[in-house]
């Protein structure tokens, strides 16, 4: 089958072949909306010829190629119609709503008719097929479908932090080592190397909030924090503005516990309870805390907590020890955990699951950003004169700078924003580059510039470089066939990033940070296929304020953040900031970059390896309920409820330029797809 056709698109949320309990199961996890009715069967008349095709059911993955088998019938006006089998497979992209993924680049692998018109079937059905896809929902496409560990990275730590169970309302306020005090105004200190707002008066006393306008202050930092009715100046207000948590609250003000504040130098997970635990079933064999801020088990006397998808057991749940427990350990009855609340996240962790399946496939789904090769900036920044450490080989990396900075040889790159860019100097200037060294992508998860391993070069043109990144570039890893959030490697404490001593007394300033692995609560998204601040608890806070220039400036350390000095702090959600939402590549005001992943234009040409410049219209398209051009309005998401994506149909997106992309060839990290190709220049050198 051809693979130069405009990309297509079928939308289809139903359960596709998929028992309609297991789905109902498995819904609400995946953060999607009801489906709508299914366009299946769908039917296309060609010379005088229909063909109906049910539903496939999906047989297996491998890589980011799925195989599926589909039962069709054909008929000509003469005689009964002749069924057949067809068995197919289709390469799995990111679709532009949250929890979707695309299904595309099909190929007929077999086709058996009941006539024995099979071979002459196959040709007339791939043609059919060509410049199709299929939109669903990972767990529709996993349901029972063995999914290996390949994708699994290696080399990653699984530290025990320090785990501090309260009773009572609290939230975590993470620093980068002991505080760095800088100036806010008025005799007041803020303390820079954390994105929380954490204030020092003048006389000793520390301040900080929660909601945007709740005060609580300590005498000493190590707490207990209580509210208090005396607020920093208006000149210090300034440095905080009211930029509250990452959390929207979904219970008034009113109902909310007001927090004790922990403060936390080194790695540490906070479990705050509502009074003393309240235990219930989860299921056979398994209790859970009702009244904690994150999911706690229980089993025939053992604790079990998940903190950044890692499992960690004790016989205490107050005074632990806790211990690491891999993943295939834990108790065979999580896998009965329901799909809701809190625990919808935590079945994720658990080996063999619907969810589980699910993250691996999102882990190797590529996404896709093109820029143009002039004009695109690269904004680097260093303290200093730039510092590089040693990585491995002619490897180094600059300690000093806002964005990852890697020497090999006499040469430099710089990972920003999912794009390389080189230059002959560290000073510049920069360009943006579609050749990157083999070696960077032998950079092992000690470094702390191990998250650009996961952005490649996947097309260039003349004018344009279009670049891949996978989960592992913000932070989601597969360790054991569970996804995990961090490397567990505590950088900053091994090679701290330096502080711009010269920017104490600015009150926009926050310091650097590498990325970190424990301090930001966070658990596993469906939507994103990325880790994310975990859900409402409905009574506590959650997290303290953040410095309003995290959302602008960013912050290394809080959430994954491997653009550092661009990062989003904890961003707003899905879409704007988190995950692969808008935040990295679009709505920033820069016109040299193409919002592909979203238009459905070039970039996603180059992942599905398709576009010729054909012309895209209805004419092209035979099959029922073809809807044209549209890629802007080809989903329910787009003009209203999601829920009508399901009468969708068939239709083709168009396109214009060709980007040939990844093509099935050498071992890369993104299952199977090779570093650019299709006589463009591109990949690795």
């Amino acid at each position: 089958m051809r693979l130069t056709t405009v990309l297509a698109v079928i939308s289809l949320t139903t359960a596709l072949a998929a028992p309609a309990a297991a789905i109902q199961s498995a819904s609400p996890s995946t953060g999607a909306a009801a489906p709508a009715a299914s366009e299946w069967p769908q039917k296309a008349t060609v010379d005088g010829k229909t063909y109906v095709l049910n539903a496939p059911s999906y047989t297996g993955i491998s890589g980011n190629t799925v195989s599926m088998r589909a039962t069709v019938q054909v008929s000509s006006g003469k005689g009964n119609p002749v069924d057949g089998t067809l068995d197919m497979t289709a390469v799995v992209s990111q679709a532009s709503a949250p929890g979707f993924v695309e299904l595309g680049t099909f190929s007929v692998t077999a086709c058996t008719m009941s006539d024995g018109s099979g071979d002459a079937m196959t040709s007339a059905i791939a043609n059919l097929l060509d410049g199709m896809a299929i939109e669903a929902t990972l767990p529709t496409i996993v349901q029972g479908i063995a999914i290996d560990s390949s994708r699994d990275v290696s080399g990653l730590a699984n530290p025990v932090p320090a785990i501090r169970v309260v009773e009572r309302a609290a939230v975590l306020v993470t620093l980068t080592g002991d505080p760095v005090l800088g100036d806010c105004g008025a005799g007041w200190k803020r303390v820079v190397n954390t994105p929380s707002v954490l204030l020092k008066s003048p006389d000793g006393a520390w301040y900080s909030r929660v909601g945007g306008t709740n005060w609580l202050s300590a005498t000493d930092i190590k707490g207990p924090f209580t509210a208090t009715d005396t607020t920093p100046p208006d000149e210090v207000m300034v440095a905080v503005h009211s930029v509250s948590g990452p959390r929207a609250a979904s219970a008034s003000a009113a109902n909310r516990a007001m927090p004790d504040v922990i403060v936390a130098t080194s790695p540490t997970v906070l479990v705050s309870i509502n009074g003393a635990p309240k235990l219930a079933a989860a299921c056979d064999g398994v209790e859970r805390v009702t009244n904690a801020s994150m999911p706690v088990l229980r089993t025939n006397g053992t604790w079990w907590l998940l903190a950044s998808g890692r499992w960690y057991s004790a016989p205490s749940l107050k005074d632990g020890p806790w211990t690491y427990v891999d993943a295939s350990s834990v108790p065979s009855s999580f896998s009965s955990l329901p799909a809701d609340g809190m625990l919808a996240a935590v079945r994720a962790s658990v080996p063999g699951t619907v969810e589980a399946k699910s993250a691996a496939v999102a882990s190797s789904i590529v996404r896709a950003v093109t820029v143009q090769r002039s004009g695109m900036p690269c904004k680097v920044r260093f303290t200093g004169t730039p510092a590089f450490a040693p990585i491995n080989g002619d490897l180094s990396f600059a300690t000093n700078a806002s964005q990852p900075v890697i020497q090999s040889g006499s040469t430099f790159y710089c990972c920003d924003d999912g794009a390389w860019f080189t230059a002959t100097s560290s000073s510049g200037p920069w360009s943006v580059c579609d050749s990157v060294p083999a070696s960077i992508y032998s950079i092992p998860a000690s470094s702390p510039v191990y998250a650009c391993t996961f952005v490649e070069v996947v097309a260039s043109t003349p004018t344009t470089v279009t670049f891949g990144s996978t989960a592992g570039y913000l932070g989601t890893y597969m360790q054991g066939g569970v996804p995990v959030f961090g490397t567990g490697y505590d950088y900053n404490a091994s090679t701290a990033p330096a502080i711009d001593q010269a920017k104490l007394g600015s009150t926009s300033y926050v310091a650097p940070s590498y990325p970190t692995t424990f301090g930001n609560q966070s658990e596993y998204s469906y939507s994103s296929g990325t880790y994310a601040p975990e859900q409402d608890d409905g009574w506590s806070y959650g997290y303290a304020d953040l410095y309003p220039s995290v959302y602008t400036n960013g912050y290394g350390g809080w959430g994954w953040s491997p653009y550092w000095g661009t990062a989003w702090g904890y961003g707003c959600g899905w879409g704007c900031g988190w995950g692969w939402g808008c935040g990295a590549w679009g709505d920033r005001g820069w016109g040299a970059w193409s919002r592909g992943w979203h238009d459905r234009g070039m970039a996603d040409r180059a992942l599905n390896n398709r576009g010729d410049g054909r012309a895209a219209n209805a004419a092209q398209n035979r099959w029922n309920n073809a809807r044209g051009a549209n890629a802007g309005n080809r989903d329910g998401a787009r003009n209203g409820s999601m829920a009508n994506r399901g009468m969708d149909g068939y239709h083709r997106p168009g396109g214009s330029e060709s980007v040939s992309g990844f093509r099935s060839a050498e071992g890369s990290r993104y299952g199977g797809y090779s570093r650019g190709g299709g006589g463009m220049r591109g990949g690795r050198r």
